[in-house]
């Protein structure tokens, strides 16, 4: 059986990898990446190989998958042509949806015909997920183990990391999400920056020695370097996604503060001390956290009473044979 892959962005990339190495012999897998993308750094991680996606022609046209599974984000939308021509020669497709947010936006509604860019099949991961999906009226969802993070937890398990007491954020590229679905980068009310400006301005009731941010990967520090350079007292560092190990920063961090990243959601998997923050009514909490880990302010006296978490994650979704059974069988 061959299964065709292509993705870009790196939450459905995790996906998608964690999947692949997990049942690498199962199948024959053929992973399409664009050079330098997030998927194609994931793929050279896991020592994944992929074939680097051109200009020129269709690829599938040789393969002639049985199916076709795809990433899905908001950055290049590289898995478009894909999806066409596997739904114009009758081959089944799965859209892979991490985390709990933009569900529609990121097959291009509110644009007409977005609907055409939907798999087949629409790929979950959690009760939370499958509920969301189905009251969307997404095609077919259907649930899977979220196997990446079933690793990211059992790997940090075994990693003896020393605290350095220092407040993580987890910044995400919040202004240009909201300029490309919406047209305004401060759709929300908020972007990474003016959440910056607000943990540096109330960085004292934390208590922790300096701050770390951890770049998105599609972020680079220029914009973050120009504020905090208006607090010379705090210690501040910037750390490249790329460079610097997920795991070992969650693990190391005293607090870890965020919008509705993944690895926030990881971190309290982890039984971290986090807080989800939103600083602003126009954004819905979609990370599954207990209501007194969402900020829309950086309240001193909620902050003084944080504790570390205590969430576990669920072996959620059917076996991979049942999977392959019910997307090839079905469609």
């Amino acid at each position: 059986m061959n299964i065709a892959v292509v993705s870009h962005d790196a939450g459905s990339s995790e996906l998608l990898c964690a999947l692949i190495s997990h049942h690498l012999d199962d199948v024959q897998w053929h992973i399409f990446a664009l050079p330098n993308s997030p998927m194609a750094h994931i793929c050279q991680r896991l020592n994944l190989s992929f074939s680097p996606i051109s200009d020129g022609g269709m690829p599938l046209e040789i393969l002639k998958p049985d199916a076709l599974f795809f990433g899905t984000g908001w950055q290049d939308k590289i898995e478009r042509p894909f999806v066409e021509h596997c739904k114009k020669h009758c081959i089944p497709t799965v859209a892979f949806l991490d985390h709990w947010s933009n569900y529609r936006e990121r097959f291009g509604y509110p644009k007409d015909g977005w609907e055409t860019n939907c798999g087949d099949f629409t790929a979950v991961h959690d009760e939370k997920a499958l509920m969301l999906a189905t009251s969307l009226q997404l095609p077919n969802p259907i649930s899977l183990p979220n196997l990446y993070l079933q690793k990211l937890i059992k790997d940090a398990s075994t990693k003896t990391i020393t605290p350095n007491q220092n407040l993580l954020f987890l910044s995400e590229p919040t202004d240009a999400v909201a300029k490309a679905t919406y047209g305004n980068e401060n759709y929300w009310g908020f972007t990474q920056y003016s959440a910056l400006e607000d943990i540096l301005q109330n960085f004292e009731n934390f208590g922790c020695a300096g701050l770390t941010i951890r770049l998105h990967p599609s972020e680079t520090g220029a914009g973050f370097k120009k504020i905090t350079k208006k607090y010379p007292h705090i210690r501040i560092q910037i750390n490249d996604a790329k460079t610097f190990d997920l795991i070992s920063q969650l693990q190391s961090a005293h607090i870890i503060i965020g919008f509705d990243t993944m690895a926030l959601y990881t971190a309290a998997l982890m039984g971290k001390t986090v807080l989800s923050y939103l600083p602003s009514q126009s954004r819905e909490f979609l990370l599954p956290l207990p209501k007194h880990l969402q900020f829309r302010t950086l309240s001193p006296q909620k902050i003084s009473t944080l504790t570390p978490c205590v969430i576990t994650i669920d072996d959620f979704g059917m076996n991979f044979a049942l999977f392959l059974q019910t997307v090839i069988g079905k469609s």
